[in-house]
């Protein structure tokens, strides 16, 4: 069918340029480098963004795969320090480095290499979304009607395509024009992040400090060194834990990571969907990925690989095939990913028990291959296998049994 008369026709349109986003239109661009890809977003090139700031090993790469090398030598930071509720740390170099790039700088060398490669960046606010049926009616919200053939996508009332790709973070407009439910209680994460003056003599290395007051899932402080001699400090919690408001927040930051000097330390809040709660994945010819699409590692709040890794196959899939793409998409993101969101999903409830997370990472200081493992599954793709599981019961030993809750 034809696109609606007067509108401005694309092959995609993707909204949000953040990693998701630039990464799904690299990817679209990869299939085919003369497709009209737009890239949408409401805050200009280079805007900040609320962030831990440390880009994964496997980000990296995957980055990497689409052509893109978004890091330099000198933000690495080559060891991860895991600090337990009870005070038990352990520290490692890592096999493969971390990097610490703010945000607004990593963003813009993504968003800069889709617009290298062809896609078309524009500074917009999107407030309306309809998909329109080969009947010719207009369907907003619910398109659980649709056919899965000549469908057209229309935002804002002048801009259309076969396929529309939501990359427009924790609260997605598109998410919401298209019916989905933001994520709310234990499966919402909310943070706190500044930038304090790393102490003098401090380590390079990543930090992870588990907060012993545990107040429901994820619970804890991080601290990332970054090469201009500041660290990005923060500290995040489930939202249901959160009785005490913006305050709460900022006694833990303060009391976590009591080295850093905070005073006028401006401090910005952040949301976090994590994958225990997801949407659809694909609704009509609309494909959310990102945090749009709730892929937030509830173990440790990590969500720049998984919004690479997603907004990468969105891209694919929309421009190989618009007709199939929801199937194709929705498909290759549960191969990828699925095995993980239910193990992640049932073990969550486990971060509630504060000495359990003391046994783990005890393990960790014990035996290398657990603290790897826990990075892997924290910052990666993977999932824990039986064999990983045995051994850390063998390290832990009867310590679980007397677990409180």
């Amino acid at each position: 069918m034809a696109p609606p008369s007067g509108t401005e026709q694309f092959d995609l349109i993707v909204v949000g340029a953040g990693p998701a986003g630039s990464a799904a239109a690299l990817s679209a661009l990869r299939v085919n480098p003369d497709a009209r890809v737009l890239l949408l977003d409401r805050e200009p090139i280079g805007r900040d963004k609320v962030c831990g700031d440390g880009i994964a090993p496997h980000a990296v790469s995957a980055l990497a795969a689409l052509g893109v090398d978004a890091v330099r030598p000198g933000e690495i930071v080559p060891s991860v320090r895991l600090v337990a509720p009870g005070g038990d740390s352990n520290a490692a170099v890592t096999g493969s480095p971390g990097y610490v790039i703010r945000r607004r700088v990593f963003d813009e060398r993504l968003v800069s290499a889709a617009i290298a490669a062809g896609a078309q960046f524009r500074r917009e606010r999107v407030t309306s979304l309809v998909q329109q049926r080969p009947d010719g009616v207009m369907v907003q919200g619910d398109v659980s009607a649709l056919a899965p053939s000549d469908t057209i996508v229309t935002v804002n009332g002048r801009l259309s395509a076969p396929v529309v790709i939501a990359a427009d973070g924790s609260n997605s407009v598109v998410r919401r024009l298209v019916g989905q439910q933001p994520n709310r209680g234990a499966a919402l994460a909310v943070a706190l992040r500044g930038y304090a003056p790393t102490p003098a003599g401090s380590p390079l290395e990543l930090t992870l400090r588990w907060d012993s007051q545990r107040a429901g899932g994820l619970c804890y402080a991080w601290a990332f060194p970054l090469a201009d001699g500041m660290s990005n400090v923060g500290y995040g919690m489930s939202s249901a834990g959160l009785t005490g408001g913006r305050a709460q927040l900022e006694q833990r930051l303060a009391a976590l990571l009591p080295e850093y000097n905070l005073d006028g330390v401006d401090l910005s809040g952040h949301t976090l969907p994590l994958t225990v709660s997801r949407p659809e994945p694909a609704v009509g010819r609309v494909l959310l990925t990102g945090d749009a699409a709730s892929l937030v590692n509830p173990f440790t709040g990590e969500g720049i690989f998984s919004a690479i890794t997603s907004g990468a196959l969105a891209g694919q899939a929309a421009l190989r095939n618009p007709v199939t793409a929801s199937a194709v998409y929705r498909g290759r993101l549960a191969r990828r990913f699925g095995r993980q969101y239910r193990q992640t999903t049932a073990l969550y409830p486990l971060l509630d028990h504060r000495l359990l997370l003391d046994a783990v990472i005890r393990s960790c200081g014990r035996d290398r291959r657990n603290f790897d493992r826990v990075l892997e599954v924290g910052l990666g793709d993977a999932s824990f296998t039986l064999l990983d599981i045995v051994r850390f019961g063998r390290h832990i030993g009867g310590r679980a049994a007397k677990m409180r809750v």
